[in-house]
């Protein structure tokens, strides 16, 4: 936002308007131009025509009584010069709600993005008490889109370090009745003791929240908080408000378990709950699982990771048997064994409001396959069913196949990573050809074979349910990819394929392309690692050209080369749909940085393009500089590991002066050096877009690693810049109030 002073307008010669603005006794007379006012405003073009305007002595006479004529000043500078600027004197405020009333779009989004970007930069420097009262303000006097309005209720400080005096403005904060309903304070240190303070910073926040009347979802991930366990148990069965609790890693063992146990027969709110990787064992286990007896709110249990066993799963499975509230449980990763996943299965034959279930790497086995294909018959209620890396091998694949002939409540499966080979497959594949409730299917690291496959691609064209499939790294060959290209010309529900790692070719490639020519559902595909090679490359380039239904496209990873890249980049030029496409890995070399380079000035709707690993060097990084200036739509951009060079990290620096669309940049290992990191930290005061900048391995240099350490609040991240440009950095952060990512390791 300009706050250079008020510019007058032109001199008001032949002038046809008067337009009175304010109210006694401040009252001015504006005297301009109807033809103007009317090019530029269609409220004025309306307000000004004959039909509404009223005359007196030849000239169109308006009253505006309710804008001051400060503001109105301001507006009629805006609208003859084209510049917006405020001297702070007016409230942006005044400002916004009478350029929204006149139809100044321009300057309405301006003063939001100033406003959100205050508040951020709040956010950063600690200023907790400003951020509320301000964001207060903007509710007040501002209508907000959905994403601000969750901003203001919902505040994210996970990695954040601060210093005592910003914790306690937090803490005052969260003493309040505020508008703040969420708060992540993931990786924050709540559990160490800090040397300004005599007991630990959780300690402190417990006290708060036994007051806190607002707070709905806490986010305390990584917090080290083992030893807090009582002071956790007691937040738990205190606080009347909490309904979603992340607890994921947090040391609490056996003790903190039992405490946890404790405290949820007495709370009544809590309604969802993740306590993922806290070594619980299986006796902590048992003692968390008999609550589900007891617990009539819990309707969402995170138990991943926490070394329950088989005699855990058991427990877990009769608690289940009495527990009518529970919709959504995870206990992958605990080892339960086929003892403990039986006990689950029988479970899954009386409980009658589970609707999500994760059991993924617990070692399962095929008897354990039959035991869930036989509950899948009786039971009506599961909708979604992760089984991923258990070792149910080809019986137990057959086996489900058989439950999701009877099974009409299905709508995800996993099944990924269980060895089912293509026999398996092939049952499987006949049951979806009668299933028709399954929408998402992921079969990925099976085996399957090109037999397999075929299989399967001959059931895409007579299932109508199915919307998601994941086939990948199934050695499928070309002989696959040429039946699921067969079937995309017939089937008219799959909206996502991912057959990544499957070795298609260039054959199979090129009759994916054909499908592609012909199918007008499918939105994302994903052919990673397929070698299709040049000629795979220019048949998909021919198919974008006149497919209007893809808007996701992944072919890392294929040996397109320049011959496949040049083409791909000229159909960017004229497909309108697709939104992201990842092509990292395929040698395009500088040429090819340049074509997409071009593609990009002329292209409208892709927001996310990944070209890492191509060799791009330092035309190609020019070049895509020069493309940023120009493209207003791409939000995301993954350059790394392209040698770029000094040259062309400059450029890209230039070209974040100018561009205000891109969010995340990506320009790790790319050679950079220290006057890079001038430019970048230069770039980074006068940019107010970038979220998101990762630069790890570019060499910055020797010096600056006390000022980046300061402006970071004290080892935010783990890294040695000590460059002239880490220096330049770190006061680009002191300065900065959009940058919420910043990536520097290994400088």
């Amino acid at each position: 936002m300009n706050n250079e002073p008020n510019q007058n307008f032109s001199n008001p010669k032949k002038f046809d308007v008067k337009i009175k603005v304010g109210e006694k006794p401040n009252i001015k007379e504006f005297k301009v131009h109807s033809i103007i006012l009317s090019a530029r405003s269609d409220y004025f073009k309306i307000a000004l025509s004959s039909r509404w305007a009223k005359r007196e002595d030849g000239f169109i006479i308006f009253d505006k009584p309710n804008i001051s004529p400060p503001v109105f000043e301001i507006l009629i500078n805006y609208i003859y010069i084209g510049n917006f600027s405020n001297n702070n004197d007016v409230s942006l405020f005044d400002i916004f709600i009478a350029a929204d009333e006149i139809g100044l779009i321009e300057i309405s989004q301006q003063i939001k993005k100033y406003l959100r970007n205050k508040v951020f930069g709040y956010f950063n420097q600690g200023k907790f008490l400003k951020a509320l009262e301000f964001y207060e303000e903007i509710l007040d006097n501002i209508p907000l889109s959905v994403e601000d309005q969750k901003s203001a209720s919902s505040w994210d400080l996970s990695n954040k370090r601060f210093e005592p005096k910003e914790i306690n403005e937090l803490l005052k904060i969260l003493c309040k009745k505020t508008t703040l309903t969420s708060l992540n304070l993931s990786n924050f240190e709540l559990g160490s003791i800090n040397v300004n303070f005599t007991t630990s910073n959780f300690r402190r926040l417990a006290d708060t929240l036994y007051k806190n009347t607002t707070l709905t979802s806490l986010d305390l991930e990584s917090n080290n908080l083992g030893s807090e366990g009582k002071t956790l148990a007691d937040v738990i069965c205190k606080n009347s408000t909490l309904t979603s609790l992340n607890l994921y890693h947090n040391d609490l063992g056996l003790e903190g378990g039992k405490l946890l146990a404790n405290s949820l027969c007495k709370n009544s709110t809590l309604t969802s709950l993740n306590i993922e990787y806290n070594k619980l064992g299986s006796e902590g286990g048992k003692i968390l699982v008999d609550v589900l007896s007891k617990n009539s709110t819990l309707t969402s249990l995170n138990l991943y990771s926490n070394d329950l066993g088989s005699e855990g799963g058991k427990l877990l499975a009769n608690s289940l048997c009495k527990n009518s509230t529970l919709t959504s449980l995870n206990i992958g990763y605990n080892d339960l064994g086929s003892e403990g996943g039986k006990a689950l299965a029988d479970a899954l034959c009386k409980n009658f409001t589970l609707t999500s279930l994760d059991l993924r790497r617990n070692y399962l086995g095929s008897e354990v396959g039959k035991a869930l294909a036989d509950a899948l018959c009786k039971n009506s209620t599961l909708t979604s069913l992760k089984l991923e890396w258990n070792r149910l091998g080809a019986e137990g694949g057959k086996e489900l196949a058989d439950a999701l002939y009877k099974n009409s409540a299905l709508t995800s499966l996993n099944l990924s990573g269980n060895n089912i080979g293509s026999e398996g497959g092939k049952a499987l594949a006949d049951a979806l050809c009668k299933n028709s409730t399954l929408q998402e299917f992921d079969h990925s690291y099976n085996k399957l074979g090109s037999e397999g496959g075929k299989a399967l691609a001959d059931a895409l064209c007579k299932n109508s349910t199915l919307t998601s499939l994941n086939l990948g790294y199934n050695s499928l060959q070309s002989k696959g990819g040429k039946a699921l290209a067969d079937a995309l010309c017939k089937n008219s529900t799959l909206i996502s394929l991912d057959i990544k790692g499957n070795e298609i070719s260039s054959e199979g490639g090129k009759l994916l392309a054909d499908a592609l020519c012909k199918n007008s559902t499918l939105k994302d595909l994903n052919l990673n690692s397929n070698w299709i090679g040049s000629e795979g490359g220019k048949a998909i380039a021919d198919a974008l050209c006149k497919n209007s239904t893809l808007t996701s496209l992944d072919l890392d990873s294929n040996i397109l080369g320049s011959e496949g890249g040049n083409p791909l980049a000229n159909a960017l030029c004229k497909n309108s749909t697709l939104t992201s496409l990842n092509i990292e890995r395929n040698g395009f070399g500088s040429e090819g940085g340049k074509a997409f380079a071009d593609a990009l000035c002329k292209n409208s709707t892709l927001t996310s393009l990944k070209l890492g690993s191509n060799h791009l060097g330092s035309e190609g990084g020019k070049a895509l500089a020069d493309a940023l200036c120009k493209n207003s739509t791409l939000k995301d951009l993954n350059l790394n590991s392209n040698w770029i060079g000094s040259e062309g990290g400059k450029a890209l620096a230039d070209a974040l002066c100018k561009n205000s669309a891109l969010k995340d940049l990506d320009l790790s290992n790319n050679f950079l050096g220290p006057e890079v990191g001038k430019a970048l930290a230069n770039a980074l005061c006068k940019n107010s877009t970038l979220t998101s900048l990762n630069i790890v391995f570019n060499d910055l240099g020797s010096k600056g690693e006390k000022a980046l350490a300061d402006a970071l609040c004290k080892d935010f991240f783990s890294n040695w810049i000590r460059s002239e440009g880490g220096k330049a950095l770190a006061d680009m952060l002191r300065r900065n109030s959009t940058l919420a990512s910043l990536i520097l390791e290994s400088n």
